[in-house]
């Protein structure tokens, strides 16, 4: 029997058969980079790229503060619908990637 190890399995999927976590675009250091921020306000817990902002606890008051760092470290300005509808850490950095390309 052939052995290969196997990402974490969250949802049913397994994620190491994914591919690279970071959407075209977004460059993986700027998905980890906003997985941490998003850590750093939803009470220090550990953020995939994937992991859905609701679901970890988030509410609208986290979701202003995470938009103001992301304006104040990127100098990306987020409407807070377009932070609502991304969801993830691996969107939220596909629309950063996006507002600095519109510079």
């Amino acid at each position: 029997m052939e052995s290969r190890p196997r990402g974490h399995q969250r949802g049913g999927q397994d994620e190491a058969q994914e591919p690279q976590a970071a959407p075209p675009g977004a460059p993986a250091s700027l998905v980890q980079e906003i997985s941490a921020l998003w850590g750093e306000y939803l009470t220090g817990c550990k953020v995939g790229a994937d992991d859905d902002f609701f679901a970890l606890g988030g509410n609208s008051l986290i979701g202003i503060k995470i938009i103001d760092r992301v304006t104040q470290d990127y100098g990306v300005a987020l409407s807070v619908r377009d932070f609502y509808l991304a969801q993830t850490p691996a969107r939220v950095a596909e629309l950063i990637e996006q507002g600095r390309t519109r510079r």
